[in-house]
Order: structure tokens, then C-alpha cells, then sequence
């Protein structure tokens, strides 16, 4: 064991030795730095990407939590709707695990104005739980939320609005079939223009009063789809199967069973996340074992004549793997102070992709304006991992030194 007189000698040493050759260390420095910085940058911005996407997804198109009539995910008729919906809103709005709830009414149909017609998803909304519950007031790109005087209004997505050539005040008919089942038409005017970060959910949904588009429907009350917001995502398992006893006539789904593409999505975000990792602990690897072997041959004689005076090998073993671990940790506090830095001050005001062809993510739903994010726990997890990095690549260079003869390394054979 070594005593503390002789720990802070060799702290000493091996601190004063990695500059006695200044410009090499300086330059594996700014390589361990540079290639911590892009690194964990990289990470941020796969990681933002991911979380957006994930944000977006479950908060704004699906929820935690939906409810359907089974019979309506096969054949999406006005008639299969969700009849028990008086029982299910107390149940919600008294259980303390739910944030915000809507229920919405479901139809499809054909939007037409003087330019195209298309097919659409027309869903009658309670402006008031759809806000809560899906911040739909918050993506508003031109014109107004939906109040309840807005009668005969419409929301439409901006990609919808731009194939349709529709603008705030254009008149549009909608056409669907009624509880009766007979087609009907009625005009309508786009009072807003909403936008989120999935282009193609913009291009197939619009919004109107769920009591306007009731009252054509022919029926009072319909409820097509139940979306629940949770205080807690990961109770969502939980309160899904709670609600399945409760109501076994319903079909009740998580995020993840509506949309296995976004758990999927959310899965990668921490493969990616180590795959970068791995790709950042071997180029240090590499970089330091090249450095500290040079270091070791460069050395050889001095190192000679250190044993032929009585430094033992354990003291030799600690110097050499003291110096590796403090040319590595010099580089990782530079790496990590400059990607906290880059981060820090890009996490609020974001990387606009639309320069690049970035606008193109829409269309899979994924935000052209990334916002880079990093748990603080993976610092830790990285100052870990890079000590056990350089204390094992020291290993290999370390034994080189115990190996060589003192008569030899001294007289430099």
C-alpha cells in the first residue's frame, strides 16, 4: 500500500510529467475535449429529437390514455360510440391520477373548396378539455381557437390548408353521412390555422364545435373517442387495466399500444444515446493507450534509472497510470464544460433545421427546430466511464514499464 507521503509525491510527479512534453498533451487534451463535446452535442440533439417527437406524439395526437367502442377502430360509424360516456367523465373527474380529459366525436368525411377535395377526419371538440388536454390552442399559426359562439367554424391543419388553397375567412363544405346514414353537406369557415410539428396529421385533421358537428350528426351527445392525459406517464399501464374492470365493454389503449412506431421512437433515443457513448469511450481509448505508450518509449532510460535507484514497481505502475488518468480527466472537464456551455445556450432557442431540407422531418412527425436536452445523469454516468476508460488503458503501457530491464533502459538497448 502506498502511504500518503508518497500518494502526493507521485500525484506530483505525474502531474509535472505529462507537461514536460507539453504540445503532445495539449493536443490529446483538445482531442479528448473535441471529441467529448461532439460527442455528448450529438447525443443532445438525438436525445431532443426523440423527446420532441415523443412529446408531440403522445401530448398532442394520441394522449396517454384512449378509450374507444371496439366496434368503432373497425368501422369508425356514428353509431358506434361510446354510450357510457356520463360514467366514465365522473370517473375521470374524480380520479386524482388524471390531469385533463376530452371526449371528442369522430367522423370521416371530404372537405372541398373551390380548389380540391380531399378526405379528412373531422373531430368535434370542447374547446375547453381539448386545450387542457391537447394544448391545441397553443399551436395556433393564424386566426383564432375555436370559443363556443364559433359556430359553423373551423380549425384546419396549415399543411390541409395549403393543398386546399384555404386561408382564414375561406368558406369549405364538409361532407360525412349523419346518424341516419345519409350524406349530408353543410358549409363552414376557417376561422384558424393550426400547425404542429407532424405535417401529416395537420394534412388529415380539422377541428369544429362538437356541439355543431353533433347537431348535424343528428344525435346529442356522441362521444367517439375518450383521450386522457395523466399526471404520470408511467401510471399509464397502471389506470389502463383500472379502467379495462371498470368498463370491459370499451376498448382502452396506452400511447404505446396506439402507436408502437413511438415507442419504438422512444426506445431508440437510449440506443443511440449508447451507441454514441461507446463510439466516444473507444476513440479515447485508442487515443489515450497511442499517447502513453509513446510516453513510456520516450521515457525508457529515465524509467531505467528510477528502478535502478529503488522505485518499485507498484510506484512506477501508480505514476504511469496517475498520468493517464489526469491527461484524461484535463480533456473530459474541458469536453464537458464546452458541451454544457453549447447546450445550455441552444436548449431554449433551438437548431433550425429548415436551412438544410430540415422542414422535410414533418412529415414524420418530427420538429424541424430541435431543441438539444441531456439528463444531468448522464454526466455521471460519463465521468465514470471515462475513469474506468483510462484506468484500464493505462494498464497496457504501465506493464510495458514493469517489463523493461533497468541495466538495459539505462544504458538505452
Amino acid at each position: 500500500m502506498l502511504n500518503t507521503k508518497t500518494m502526493n509525491m507521485l500525484l506530483t510527479i505525474s502531474w509535472r510529467n505529462i507537461w514536460r512534453n507539453g504540445q503532445r498533451s495539449i493536443t490529446m487534451i483538445m482531442a479528448i475535449a473535441a471529441g467529448l463535446w461532439g460527442g455528448i452535442f450529438a447525443a443532445s440533439m438525438a436525445m431532443g429529437l426523440m423527446e420532441q417527437r415523443f412529446r408531440t406524439g403522445v401530448e398532442q395526437e394520441f394522449s396517454h390514455v384512449q378509450m374507444h367502442n371496439p366496434d368503432f377502430l373497425i368501422d369508425a360509424n356514428i353509431r358506434n360510440t361510446i354510450k357510457q360516456w356520463p360514467e366514465i367523465s365522473s370517473e375521470l373527474t374524480a380520479d386524482t391520477r388524471v390531469q385533463s380529459y376530452t371526449g371528442r366525436t369522430i367522423v370521416n368525411g371530404m372537405v372541398a373548396s373551390a380548389n380540391l377535395t380531399r378526405g379528412v377526419n373531422i373531430l368535434g371538440i370542447d374547446p375547453a378539455t381539448e386545450a387542457l388536454t391537447t394544448r391545441l390552442d397553443q399551436n395556433m399559426e393564424e386566426g383564432d381557437y375555436l370559443d363556443k359562439s364559433s359556430q359553423n367554424s373551423l380549425l384546419i391543419g396549415y399543411s390541409l390548408a395549403e393543398k386546399i388553397k384555404a386561408r382564414i375567412g375561406s368558406r369549405i363544405v364538409l361532407t360525412f353521412q349523419d346518424a341516419n346514414n345519409e350524406l349530408i353537406s353543410i358549409a363552414c369557415r376557417v376561422t384558424g390555422i393550426f400547425r404542429t410539428a407532424n405535417s401529416m396529421y395537420d394534412e388529415m385533421n380539422l377541428y369544429m364545435l362538437q356541439s355543431d358537428l353533433n347537431h348535424h350528426l343528428g344525435e346529442k351527445g356522441i362521444v367517439s373517442q375518450v383521450a386522457v392525459i395523466l399526471h404520470d406517464l408511467d401510471h399509464a399501464e397502471e389506470f389502463s387495466g383500472d379502467y379495462r374492470e371498470k368498463f370491459p365493454s370499451l376498448t382502452i389503449r396506452t400511447w404505446a399500444e396506439i402507436s408502437p412506431q413511438l415507442a419504438f421512437y422512444n426506445q431508440m433515443g437510449m440506443t443511440m444515446f449508447m451507441i454514441i457513448l461507446i463510439i466516444i469511450l473507444l476513440a479515447l481509448a485508442f487515443g489515450l493507450l497511442n499517447t502513453m505508450l509513446m510516453s513510456v518509449f520516450e521515457r525508457t532510460r529515465e524509467l531505467g534509472m528510477l528502478m535502478s535507484v529503488g522505485m518499485n514497481k507498484q510506484r512506477i505502475f501508480s505514476m504511469i497510470l496517475l498520468e493517464t488518468i489526469f491527461l484524461t480527466l484535463t480533456g473530459a472537464f474541458a469536453g464537458m464544460v464546452l458541451a454544457m456551455a453549447s447546450i445550455g445556450l441552444l436548449s431554449n432557442k433551438g437548431i433550425d433545421l429548415t436551412f438544410a431540407g430540415g422542414d422535410s422531418l414533418q412529415n414524420f412527425g418530427f420538429d424541424p427546430v430541435i431543441y438539444p436536452v441531456i439528463d444531468n445523469s448522464f454526466f455521471a454516468i460519463l465521468v465514470v466511464l471515462v475513469m474506468l476508460t483510462a484506468i484500464l488503458t493505462a494498464i497496457y503501457p504501465a506493464l510495458k514499464a514493469l517489463r523493461l530491464r533497468p541495466a538495459e533502459a539505462v544504458r538505452g538497448d
